[in-house]
């Protein structure tokens, strides 16, 4: 499963080990049945951690991270989603989200403030997740 968007925007594809899939290019309105496809494939074809490669992402829109942190959430346990390498702009999507990285890379999405502490995408230092609500 290669597959690139029809203006050859978005490029993704599966990775062995680790399990999951290597995302590059602009993902945007036009790559999300693309990314759907691929997210739901890496979540059925493996039983372990889902990696995600956005190195090479040039832009994410804000559909894109809200599908990745969709898949994520709805992970059985004790599987994760795992996002390394995290371009900039990826960062500073999920920053502005409220939603982070913990130092494992594993995404945290604020759920009430009842959520461990993790990593600031911008410093690096320990914070304290909050409610996005407040």
């Amino acid at each position: 499963m290669t597959a690139e968007t029809d203006a050859g925007h978005a490029s993704i594809r599966p990775v062995v080990d680790p399990h999951g899939l290597s995302i590059s290019g602009a993902l945007d309105r036009a790559a999300a049945p693309l990314l759907t496809r691929a997210l739901a494939w890496a979540v059925r074809s493996g039983t372990g951690d889902i990696h995600l490669d956005l190195g090479g992402v040039t832009f994410i829109d804000v559909a894109a991270v809200r599908l990745i942190a969709r898949t994520a959430t709805e992970l059985p346990t004790p599987r994760r989603l795992i996002a390394d390498p995290l371009t900039r702009p990826a960062s500073r999507l999920l920053h502005l989200l409220g939603w982070r990285l913990g130092p494992d890379r594993n995404l945290y999405v604020p759920l009430n403030g009842h959520d461990p502490p993790c990593l600031d995408l911008y410093g690096g230092r320990p914070i304290t997740p909050h409610d996005p609500a407040r």
